[in-house]
């Protein structure tokens, strides 16, 4: 039963690893294309759902506030994102980073590129394969 088990354990664990260096350089090709880090990325993704402010953004990806800032200036520069004033109601200080429609065209293909691998991976398993898993 433990050599079972190991075995499964041993399993999934080249397959993730597999699947993350697929996915890893899907994602670099993409990331090449709009010139774009790895971190610049994933501060496109976290804009995906809301505008957020550079300390909300350094408090999420646990860096210091220069390095966010840099990764912001690269993504204005890129025209992937731009710096919004809120309304009135709202500290004027306070400025948010929204995404534009070139942001929101990377994060298209990228999640594109995230469907596609989960369809090829679910595509190959047949329900014997499902099974054996369990």
């Amino acid at each position: 039963m433990v050599k079972h088990l190991q075995d499964h354990i041993q399993f999934l664990e080249q397959f993730i690893n597999n699947v993350n260096a697929l996915t890893a350089k899907m994602l670099k090709d993409l990331q090449n294309e709009y010139e774009i880090s790895l971190e610049q990325s994933n501060v496109l993704g976290m804009l995906n759902k809301e505008p957020l402010t550079i300390s909300e953004i350094t408090q999420r990806q646990g860096v210091n506030k220069a390095a966010v800032s840099r990764r912001i200036k690269k993504l204005i520069d890129a025209k992937l994102v731009k710096l919004d004033k809120p309304n009135l109601n709202i500290d004027q200080r306070l400025k948010f980073i929204t995404l534009t429609d070139k942001g929101r065209a990377y994060l298209k293909e990228r999640n594109a590129i995230m469907t596609d691998i989960a369809q090829d991976i679910t595509n190959d398993l047949n329900s014997e394969d499902i099974e054996n898993v369990r």
